[in-house]
């Protein structure tokens, strides 16, 4: 009864004067300390109302026509309003609408109730008929704002249908699956009551901030102190990033080293659907479908050595009934287990071994307080690359492989010193601040330590200090790149403190030595490894604010004798056995298949229409791995489920064993090693010095 009184009730949260000025405070330093100072502010509200629109309401299905239309012209009449009093005087507030941002957040509320609301009688009928041939558009370009609330409630209906269905297909009974369903929609009745004026507060200047560009955040007080932890890496938990993505709390990475990266299952866009306390057995496992973002994040939290279990959606899965179990133990994340890890492979080609050293980089890391307290023993990434280096050299290593896939960066100074290791002293990168000054960074004392050819492997997910790394090599011409365009991220951000919270602010931005900026672009591999996936999906190109792409003046610098010749022979031998090779061929025949269900216009409320949908995705993944299996002469599955119980076994296996660069399964990191090994083959000059 209570649950009912408090959904009805109407959310109506007010901008406090305390909010107004920290608005203002937030709006001021924006517009003067951010990299973009002469950004173009006459239709700021405009602009930030279809950001809201877009986060708060991508799929239309919560707002009318109208009320979209009637909410465009109060953010456009403010614009108008302060362009006004620029021309003929000064603008006495701050030049950001927060009342509409409020009342349209307010409203947005209001109606994710009423809707829950109405799918929740919708369910408890159970009248839904899933032998009907009906359909949901799930192509957003396709999508139109409705005309009336009647339009809309024929749309929730659907939804709670689908909900209801997909739950099904998990081998649910009709009851279990609405009973499930159930009680999703009132925990998301009872957590959107919860909201409080911070939460509105945050929505709005999330969207300010990101007006600018994504990486520029508010954090308030509690989110600061979150932020805190997770840069510290001292929180005992999974060591895992979130967000809140239609409903489902997200993965966005996983910290190098922590307990969520060392199972090897959790990967970004992995949905949380379910959490369980493994050592509390009197416990049900929790739904979180709906929750908020902080209250999921509390129950994964706890004591160090305690597990919980996730129940989670594979990321860029076709079908949302699939499911995945990833039990965790809970651990402190330290420095040493982000450090640089290797291994010696040894290569047999025309009757001549070559040794290939692989460094595994998961994060460019450094101990500040051991370095600040000038402890010789400081810990770092390029220390620690400096001693495999070594080692190396003493057991006789060919070349080097580093691999930065799935790095997101760290430390700028840690990027420099370790470019220093191969190409000794000289400019790794440029800075330029918002003034318009630009001064080049590297390191003046360095000593190249390896001498030998190398590479260097990224992906779309390599980011920051990884794309200066890769950069510099390969603008030297030092070693080549494999893999993926990186991911593209060419600014730098600064943290500031609030009256109230924390703000961070892009302030910079870098560029190459040859000027070139990586900014949007990234790293573009001298040899492209195919991908499972659209790399174009995600990386700051797809940012709608992101920072354009732009050239500075060169450096003069010195290149290593690398000549385009050899790329180029290097990339037909890679192509050749990207023709030949099974492993390869599977890479391609899961991106053929994505490509295919990527275009996907709608998707069936038939249940039977559904239940042979995930047969035919489950006979093609089988059939997809028998033909790899076959190729190399391995015994081949009896059926999908046969498949996926080995997989898990030999998971499981191969965490015990505790392999950590596992060359034998990773099929591109096996690849990248092949074409190393060409290198070393076809280059005439076993150690490399700049050209004079």
């Amino acid at each position: 009864m209570l649950l009912s009184v408090l959904c009805e009730a109407k959310i109506n949260i007010l901008a406090s004067e305390e909010k107004q000025e920290l608005c203002q405070e937030i709006f001021y330093k924006m517009t003067n300390e951010h990299f973009f100072v002469n950004k173009d502010l006459s239709f700021i509200n405009s602009e930030i109302f279809d950001s809201l629109v877009d986060q708060l309401d991508t799929q239309k299905i919560y707002f009318t026509e109208y009320e979209i239309n009637s909410f465009r012209k109060k953010f456009s009449k403010f614009d108008k309003l302060i362009s006004y009093q620029k021309k003929y005087s000064k603008p006495s507030h701050c030049f950001i609408d927060l009342k509409s941002n409020y009342a349209f957040i307010n409203l947005y509320f209001n109606r994710l109730l009423e809707a829950t609301n109405y799918q929740l009688k919708e369910i408890a009928r159970k009248n839904f008929d899933f032998t009907k041939e009906e359909y949901i558009v799930i192509d957003d370009d396709q999508k139109k704002w409705l005309r009336s609330k009647f339009e809309l409630k024929k749309i929730w209906r659907k939804l709670a249908k689908n909900d209801v269905l997909t739950s099904m297909i998990t081998n649910k009974e009709l009851d279990e699956a609405t009973e499930t369903i159930e009680k999703r929609y009132k925990n998301r009745l009872r957590r959107i009551t919860q909201r409080n004026e911070e939460d509105v507060f945050s929505i709005s200047m999330d969207n300010l901030t990101s007006y600018f560009d994504p990486h520029s955040a508010y954090f308030s007080p509690k989110s600061a102190e979150d932020f805190e932890m997770t840069m510290s890496l001292k929180l005992e938990g999974i060591g895992a990033l979130l967000t809140t993505e239609n409903d489902y709390a997200t993965i966005v990475s996983v910290v190098p080293g922590g307990p969520a990266e060392k199972t090897g299952k959790i990967n970004p866009d992995d949905k949380i659907v379910k959490i369980f306390q493994v050592d509390e057995s009197n416990l049900a496992p929790t739904d979180v479908v709906g929750w908020r973002i902080d209250e999921v994040v509390q129950l994964i939290r706890g004591r160090a050595g305690t597990r919980v279990q996730l129940e989670l959606i594979p990321g860029k899965t076709e079908d949302f009934s699939e499911r995945k179990f990833v039990t965790i133990t809970r651990e402190e994340v330290k420095l040493e287990e982000q450090a640089a890890k290797s291994r010696i492979i040894e290569i047999k080609r025309n009757l001549q071994t070559t040794k290939i050293g692989i460094i595994d980089l998961p994060a460019f890391y450094i101990d500040f307080n051991a370095w600040r307290d000038r402890d010789p023993n400081f810990r770092s990434s390029s220390k620690d690359v400096e001693s495999i280096l070594n080692k190396f050299s003493d057991q006789s290593v060919d070349a080097v492989l580093i691999d930065l896939r799935g790095n997101s960066g760290g430390s700028l100074f840690e990027a420099n010193k370790l470019t220093g290791l191969f190409v000794s002293s000289g400019a790794t990168l440029q800075v330029k601040e918002s003034d318009g000054s630009v001064r080049p960074w590297g390191d003046a004392r360095a000593k190249q330590v390896w001498k030998k050819p190398m590479a260097v492997m990224v992906d779309r997910y390599s980011a920051s200090a990884s794309e200066i790394f890769a950069g510099a090599i390969q603008d030297y011409r030092r070693g080549i790149i494999i893999g993926q365009k990186t991911f593209g991220k060419g600014t730098v951000q600064k943290l500031e403190d609030l009256s109230s919270g924390q703000i961070k602010i892009t302030e910079s931005k870098f560029y190459r030595i040859t000027g070139a900026g990586m900014q949007s672009r990234g790293i573009h591999p001298d040899i492209t490894l195919p991908s499972t996936w659209d790399i174009e999906e995600i990386g700051e190109s797809s940012y709608k604010t992101a920072l354009p792409w732009d050239e500075i003046q060169p450096l003069r610098f010195q290149k290593f004798s690398l000549e385009s010749y050899l790329i180029s022979q290097l990339n037909d031998e890679h192509l050749k056995r990207v023709e030949q090779n099974p492993n390869l061929q599977y890479i391609l025949d899961v991106r053929q298949r994505y490509e295919i269900q990527k275009n996907k216009e709608v998707i069936s409320l038939n249940l039977i229409n559904r239940k042979i949908e995930k047969e035919e995705r489950q006979s093609w993944a089988l059939d997809t791995e028998n033909k790899r299996r076959a190729s190399l002469d391995l015994e081949i599955f009896s059926s999908y489920e046969a498949m996926k119980d080995f997989k898990d076994t030999e998971k499981a296996e191969e965490n015990e064993k505790d392999v950590e660069i596992d060359i034998d399964n990773d099929y591109l990191l096996n690849e990248g090693a092949e074409i190393l090994l060409d290198y070393t083959i076809f280059s005439n000059n076993t150690y490399l010095s700049k050209a004079a």
